[in-house]
């Protein structure tokens, strides 16, 4: 694909727009279960006065409501399930924040999440459910690495 035909769709209305162009406003009519005239809504820029809220606007609101009610996790797992098509996994951005006061509470801090993926597996629960438990347990044990190497680090000074 050369640059010029890569898609530079940033706002939810253009991927909507893309979308159309490369699926077909006859598929997204299926997938949606939507007419003609909805979908080129969904397409349209919101400057626009027939612009209507597009399937990706509505899922973001939802999200927001969601993590404003702490629901972080389900939008983690809601955005993962959309993500398997890609082969792709939300992950934070950032380096992982140690929670705990010294390494060696981080390190304590890992059995509990380690022995919960341990019994998920046992218990033959969905893989979606151990992943995201496995996702924890990787967390847990960052953080604990961040935390030792900020100790080293301030003991014997940074690492080379």
């Amino acid at each position: 694909m050369s640059e010029s035909d890569k898609p530079r769709a940033v706002e939810s209305w253009e991927i909507m727009l893309l979308s159309r162009d490369k699926v077909g406003a006859t598929e997204l009519q299926k997938i949606f279960s939507r007419g003609q005239t909805q979908i080129n809504r969904y397409c349209m820029s919101p400057l626009c006065g027939d612009a209507q809220r597009n399937p990706l606007d509505r899922l973001r609101l939802m999200f927001e409501k969601l993590v404003e009610n702490g629901e972080d996790e389900l939008v983690r797992a809601s955005l993962n399930i959309l993500a398997e098509c890609i082969d792709c996994r939300v992950k934070p951005l950032g380096k992982p924040r140690p929670d705990k006061d010294t390494v060696e509470e981080e390190c304590l801090d890992d059995y509990p999440e380690l022995t919960e993926l341990d019994r998920l597996i046992g218990r033959r629960e969905h893989p979606r459910v151990v992943q995201r438990q496995a996702e924890r347990v990787k967390q847990e044990v960052d953080e604990t690495l961040v935390s030792y190497m900020e100790l080293w680090n301030r003991k014997y000074g940074t690492l080379r």
